[in-house]
């Protein structure tokens, strides 16, 4: 920068600075300095060697400062202008944005001051780039941080609505402490009245027996991980209850959570645990094979006599397994009696074959039924072995001779009144008209499932329908 050598500084104690060190000095207390004559021109400028990123400068000087200028920068700089032309100081820092032919542009915090009374003016920048970055960073992370809070607010509301409209009781649980974390209305529905607060219960307190709240959280964590469901008697607001917990165990914020999902089984009172305990004892030893399925035919309790028909060894290997499975005519069987017992509630005697695991055959008659449950909709199947018709030995001997001579009074009376060919076949269409009207009657009249009860092809049970006029 040009200084006249004459040139002293009167402010203060500080002692005059030799021309050829004041260049220096400006250069390094400063990331840039402007000097400005008195039309506003830039007459010289340093740059601090350390600021690589202005580059070389040197086409500024000539030109009015302004010309470097954004829009809203010029006429903070006019006014600092006007303020020292009119003897004023100014003190405050002087932030404009530099610009170069809209290629770049950087942040600039200047001092102002002017040099004697021939008008200039000299430009002590500070560089506001680094600071510039920061902000527009902190904006950044600010604008992010909020836009997170509202993702987290609309996904908690999500949360909330969806548990709210969920019929099943369901209850977040700590895994190691057993405290509720959250749970939706059904569940405070089932377990909590209006003046108890869900927070900080744990799901222990609710056991029936007190002597199992030691163990549960183990209970319930095991069975989560093994994914099946336990079965436990807890107090509710209607007495005591058997639940079937389904557990589900993840990790969030550091802990394990397991979501249990609770569904009532029955509803126990004092004076019905004798009837319960006795329906229980039937089921286990009864007679015939009792099985509940669902409503499409999967196999959720049976007894042991289930197992002896069909040679299983434990009740795990036929759980969830479709009852069809064990069924001499598979799914048509499986579908006849589902679909009668859905429309009707119940099917008295369906005769069928059980298959067992070494492939052999049983007779059997079923007797079906449903329950009226939406939430734990089950299908009961009785099912009893009977003897086949080659082996039975109650049949007397006197009925047996009845229908001997009963045929030989039928085949005599036959016999001469048309040739053997027309008798057989005449015969013949007689058993198999009698055939297609007992499967459309055990289908309920629905011609595909009787065509397979036939083992026809549905075109071919048309034609017989249409030859016998049915």
């Amino acid at each position: 920068m040009n200084q006249k050598p004459d040139s002293i500084w009167k402010f203060g104690s500080i002692p005059m600075i030799d021309p050829e060190h004041l260049g220096l000095v400006l250069a390094t207390s400063s990331d840039i300095a402007l000097l400005l004559n008195s039309d506003t021109k830039i007459s010289s400028i340093l740059v601090n060697n350390a600021e690589k990123s202005y580059g070389n400068l040197n086409h500024w000087i000539g030109r009015k400062v302004t010309d470097f200028l954004t829009t809203e920068s010029i006429p903070k700089i006019i006014t600092a202008i006007k303020k020292l032309e009119s003897d004023e100081t100014v003190l405050y820092g002087l932030e404009l944005n530099h610009v170069d032919n809209a290629q770049w542009q950087f942040p600039i915090k200047y001092n102002i001051h002017r040099l004697g009374k021939d008008g200039q003016i000299i430009l002590l920048g500070r560089d506001l780039q680094s600071i510039s970055e920061n902000q527009q960073r902190f904006v950044k992370a600010q604008i992010a941080a909020e836009e997170s809070i509202e993702e987290k607010r609309e996904l908690e509301a999500h949360f909330k609505v969806l548990l709210a409209k969920t019929n099943d009781a369901l209850a977040f649980v700590n895994a190691k402490s057993g405290e509720i974390v959250f749970s939706n209305p059904a569940f405070q529905e089932f377990f909590f009245n209006d003046d108890v607060t869900v927070e900080k219960t744990s799901i222990q307190s609710f056991l029936a027996n007190k002597t199992e709240r030691k163990g549960f959280m183990e209970k319930i964590s095991i069975a989560a991980h093994g994914n099946y469901d336990v079965s436990q008697e807890l107090n509710t607001n209607n007495g005591e209850v058997i639940f079937s917990i389904s557990p589900d165990i993840y990790r969030a914020a550091g802990q394990q959570i397991i979501i249990c999902k609770f569904l009532p089984k029955t509803i126990r009172k004092q004076g019905e645990k004798e009837l319960i305990e006795n329906l229980l004892a039937t089921f286990h030893n009864s007679p015939d094979a009792i099985i509940f399925t669902d409503v499409k035919g999967a196999i959720q309790y049976t007894n042991e006599r289930f197992l002896d028909l069909t040679n299983t060894s434990r009740k795990n290997e036929v759980i969830t397994k479709n009852l069809s499975e064990f069924l001499g005519r598979g799914e048509i069987d499986l579908a006849i009696m589902l679909e009668n017992v859905m429309k009707s509630g119940a099917v008295k005697i369906y005769s069928t074959h059980l298959k067992s695991s070494f492939g052999t055959k049983i007779d059997i008659e079923a007797s079906v039924s449903r329950n009226n449950s939406d939430t734990n909709g089950l299908v009961a199947f009785i099912v009893r072995e009977v003897s086949s018709p080659g082996n039975r030995a109650g049949v007397s001997s006197a009925n047996t001779n009845l229908e001997k001579n009963q045929d030989e009074v039928t085949a005599k009376e036959l016999v001469g009144s048309a040739t053997l060919k027309e008798i057989v076949t005449d015969t013949t269409d007689v058993i198999e008209k009698i055939c297609i009207e007992a499967a459309l009657e055990i289908t309920n009249n629905n011609r595909a499932a009787a065509a397979d009860l036939l083992g026809l092809s549905r075109q071919s049970l048309y034609v017989k329908l249409s030859k016998f006029e049915m």
